[in-house]
């Protein structure tokens, strides 16, 4: 025979099974009854039922990712973000799905916006959210009247699979803006069918010398042969970039021969392209290349100083995280402390966070929103705290850009957002 304390302990499980039923009927009946208003685009009537529900249950998660949706269908994605912001104070867990969802419909109007450097930053985070889902949003982006929108558009396009992507690659180097040529045939370097190669080496033969540097790049990386001749010679430009370019290129294909070629740029006026050609040397396994960089780390100037701490980073040595440590100090530049954290973050080392935190209550929003880009491109998850606190910053192009950085971090790509979902 069963103890009354057996007969207790069975009682309370049935009657969590009884409460968990009720709710679970509650969202079943609910869902049905709020899609129905919003095919009726009944929007009002359909957020008055979902906030009745919330006024019972207040930490029904459900409810909730259904009150966005019903924000979002009604064309409020302002709205929509400052509802799922609702949740932290509630102590809820995430909901990437929907959250890319919002990111995606504030980044729909960031593309149309007027201001041209919210623009930009839409573009820039589309870039970052490439995925084949977002394919018409790019096809859009990429039509756009905003050169600088289409560049960014086309260089998020690489990331994207598919003959579509491929086409609309191939389109924008026939684009009259040199800038949105020249990211196209950036793009192209990782695709090596004949179609992509055709174009490519029609690229080669563009009035503007960057897009024939990108071209040959991308050729690079495929292996062409006839393209490595192209960078070794441009490694004698006379323009600065163009030298860059070219010896970071070289030092991609890993190709020991080219050797010889780069070690004039060792010696080149320009410290900068000094640095590119050390990076390049270091990659080939060349040892005057560390040692260019070492020295470079010394330089006076503290910009160049800080360009071969980020060289050393692209190689993944820490050599130059003392310099790049001393660049946080609070009487340091803004741009060089950003930089400085942005460049140490790469390295896994996460001693600028304090600082973007200190940066996002400046009372500049254009720093406030370089401070929450910065905290976007910080890997292992790190910041996500923070962009969460940014989400609700008093301006606007802050809360947005926070919202697309987060969005990249917590994924989601194929979250649908629905109830029961």
């Amino acid at each position: 025979m069963n103890s009354s304390r057996d007969r207790v302990g069975w009682g309370s499980v049935m009657g969590l099974v009884v409460c968990l039923a009720v709710a679970c009927g509650r969202e079943g009946d609910l869902e049905p009854r709020v899609d129905r208003l919003l095919r009726g685009q009944a929007y009002a009537e359909a957020l008055d039922l979902v906030a009745g529900e919330l006024r019972k249950r207040p930490e029904a998660w459900p409810v909730h990712d259904l009150r966005v949706r019903v924000l979002l269908a009604a064309g409020q994605p302002d709205e929509a973000l400052r509802a799922y912001v609702e949740r932290y104070t509630l102590g809820g867990h995430d909901s990437p799905g929907l959250f890319r969802q919002i990111a995606v419909a504030l980044l729909q109007e960031g593309l149309a916006s007027q201001d041209g450097l919210l623009r930009a930053r839409a573009a820039a985070a589309l870039s970052g959210l490439g995925s084949d889902d977002l394919l018409p949003v790019y096809r859009q982006a990429v039509a756009h009247p905003d050169g600088s929108v289409r560049a960014l558009a086309v260089q998020g396009l690489e990331n994207l699979s598919g003959d579509e992507a491929g086409r609309l690659l191939r389109g924008a180097l026939a684009d009259p803006q040199a800038e949105v040529r020249a990211a196209a045939a950036a793009a192209l370097a990782g695709r090596e069918d004949a179609a992509a190669r055709e174009a490519l080496e029609r690229a080669l033969l563009d009035s503007v010398q960057a897009v024939r540097v990108r071209a040959a790049v991308a050729l690079g990386r495929q292996g062409q042969p006839a393209a490595v001749r192209v960078l070794t010679r441009l490694l004698r430009d006379p323009d600065d970039s163009t030298r860059m370019q070219a010896a970071e290129a070289l030092g991609h294909l890993g190709m020991r021969e080219v050797v010889p070629a780069l070690l004039p740029l060792l010696q080149d006026a320009n410290p900068y392209v000094r640095i590119y050609g050390a990076e390049a040397l270091a990659r080939l396994g060349d040892s005057l290349g560390r040692e260019t960089l070492h020295r470079a780390l010394r330089h006076p100037n503290r910009s160049v100083a800080l360009y071969a701490a980020e060289a050393f980073s692209n190689l993944g040595d820490a050599s130059g995280g003392p310099r790049l440590v001393e660049a946080l100090s609070p009487g340091m530049d803004l741009s060089a402390r950003l930089y400085a954290a942005w460049t140490l973050a790469r390295l896994g080392d996460l001693r600028g966070g304090p600082i973007l935190d200190e940066l996002l209550q400046h009372e500049e929003m254009q720093v406030r929103m370089q401070a929450t880009w910065t905290l976007g491109q910080m890997g292992d998850g790190a910041g996500i705290a923070s962009l969460k606190r940014a989400l609700t910053d008093p301006a606007r192009p802050v809360r947005l850009q926070a919202a697309w950085a987060l969005a990249t971090k917590l994924g989601g790509n194929n979250g649908t957002g629905r109830v029961g979902g």
